[in-house]
């Protein structure tokens, strides 16, 4: 049976087959910000500080938060209800600090912080201020260092959050399908799908877009792609997802020789990590995670 081509380019609204082609060449790249991101302030108002906000505050703890979520509170909700509506009205700063506090109206706090919002849809992309009542706040990472939610209080209002913001992310870099049948010309928006060996078809949370600006003959033969490896995800989860399941194309339980696996040791470390703006996975999650699903590691 002949080997199908490695990926598949399909349409961003109707799913169609647009090309396939044996490889993309630069595809799995970091994201990189043109600048580092800019740190706003933000203020708390009428705030009841709990937990580890309330350490800040006092100086009993330390100011640096890591990151505060805010769930916007409406009716009928309670203070402790939980719903959808909550959630959607709801806003994560990061990498949060603690930077100053103010005594309010009968006996409540306005808090002044310090960090970067969340780039999430929610409220109109953080430009309009959702009609709540006021707003929970939780803390994570726990100042341990664990990957756990911590209650921080709440607020009556926030000021600073929600305003217009420019686009913070430089356009994709260019890639190169190699191999690709047929040619693309012109404007180029499509979803991509990994083709495993047996030829079923696992599709990505990624896309490819932008302008065609030149093709050229393939070096590739016909039949010829790369091996079985595929898309092992960006995070735990989907290492999970790809690594025990087989959707990246391999059989679980395969064996995985990791070179120079000292390397990554040493810069795999507990933390906070700042490109993904939560706790840092470390060399051991890794090693735990593929162990547990059944992967033969072998470390070099």
């Amino acid at each position: 049976m002949p080997i199908p081509s490695r990926w598949r380019l399909l349409d961003h609204d109707t799913d169609t087959v647009v090309a396939e082609c044996d490889d993309i060449d630069g595809l799995f790249t970091d994201r990189v910000f043109p600048v580092p991101p800019v740190y706003e302030r933000y203020t708390l108002l009428g705030c009841t500080p709990e937990g580890p906000l309330r350490a800040a505050v006092d100086g009993t703890g330390p100011a640096w938060l890591g990151n505060i979520y805010l769930e916007g509170v409406h009716a009928p909700c309670s203070a402790t209800a939980e719903c959808l509506t909550c959630y959607e009205t709801g806003e994560e700063l990061l990498d949060v600090r603690v930077v100053g506090h103010t005594e309010a109206a009968g006996g409540l706090l306005d808090v002044e912080l310090e960090g970067h919002r969340r780039d999430e849809p929610n409220n109109h992309n953080g430009t309009i201020a959702p009609a709540v009542s006021g707003y929970r706040l939780s803390v994570w990472p726990a100042p341990d260092g664990s990957d756990e939610l911590l209650p921080a209080g709440d607020c009556r209002d926030v000021a600073g959050v929600f305003r217009e913001r420019p686009d913070v992310w430089l356009p994709g870099p260019p890639v190169t399908l190699l191999g690709c049948r047929p040619g693309l010309t012109g404007l180029v928006n499509a979803k991509l799908a990994h083709v495993r060996v047996d030829g079923t078809v696992h599709h990505l949370y990624r896309w490819v877009s932008g302008n065609v600006v030149a093709t050229r003959p393939s070096a590739l033969g016909n039949g010829l792609v790369d091996g079985l490896g595929g898309w092992f995800g960006g995070d735990l989860f989907w290492l999970h997802e790809c690594a025990g399941t087989g959707d990246a194309g391999a059989t679980p339980g395969f064996r995985l020789i990791w070179h120079d696996a000292e390397i990554a040791r040493t810069h795999l470390v507990p933390g906070y990590d700042r490109k993904a703006w939560s706790v840092a996975v470390t060399f051991d999650d890794l090693v735990d995670r593929l162990t547990d699903d059944g992967v033969q590691v072998e470390l070099r």
